[in-house]
């Protein structure tokens, strides 16, 4: 899909939304190539914080409330569709979730994949928030979560906030320290994935796993 053609679909698709909640008489095409001008596709819109929505909505309670749930909706569909089968034979599908739930997020977070014998999702939990760039891990915490879900393999993730998803020289000394103590437990890490608004970095598809 070219860039103008991925713009139109854009429009069409907030302006079908909007047209659901706004008032009669607003302008929901033209609400919608704001927000695009704004956020830059349909997809960052939905995933605008509360503040921004609403200053480039003219402060339109229907739509600070509404987008956010339908984001939320879409991000438990797609959770729902990989927990029905092995993570590790749907690697497109893991990544569009994956961006979904952390692309466009402001402050960078550690979140695990706990998967059962078979590469099923047990649970994704965030076990670490931190500032805009930098998070702290505690490898004991992982661990104790995954024996405590009885989990047997673990999909590392974080992101990177704005910016290239390329793995900084913490990220790989802190993914083999992991790597390390998980195989003393009986424990693999399948991968290690890194998200950023430029798209996304598998440590084991890079080798560096």
């Amino acid at each position: 899909m070219t860039s103008s053609a991925a713009d139109t679909a854009d429009v069409a698709l907030l302006s079908a939304i909007l047209g659901l909640i706004l008032p009669p008489g607003a302008d929901p095409a033209g609400l919608a190539r704001t927000m695009l001008t704004r956020f830059g596709t349909a997809g960052a819109a939905l995933a605008a914080d509360a503040d921004d929505l609403s200053a480039v909505a003219g402060g339109r309670v229907q739509v600070v409330v509404t987008l956010p749930l339908l984001r939320e909706a879409a991000i438990r569909l797609m959770r729902t569709r990989i927990r029905q089968g092995s993570l590790l034979a749907s690697h497109d599908a893991l990544m569009a979730y994956l961006h979904a739930v952390l692309a466009r997020d402001s402050l960078e977070q550690f979140r695990v994949l706990f998967l059962d014998r078979d590469a099923r999702l047990i649970a994704d939990e965030v076990l670490a928030q931190g500032t805009i760039d930098q998070t702290p891990v505690y490898p004991r915490e992982v661990m104790r979560r995954a024996i405590r879900l009885k989990a047997s393999e673990l999909i590392l993730v974080h992101n990177h906030p704005g910016w290239n998803p390329r793995p900084s020289r913490e990220d790989v000394t802190m993914t083999r320290r992991l790597e390390q103590i998980a195989t003393v437990l009986g424990l693999t890490v399948r991968d290690h994935v890194i998200v950023g608004n430029g798209g996304a970095t598998s440590f084991r598809q890079s080798g560096l796993l």
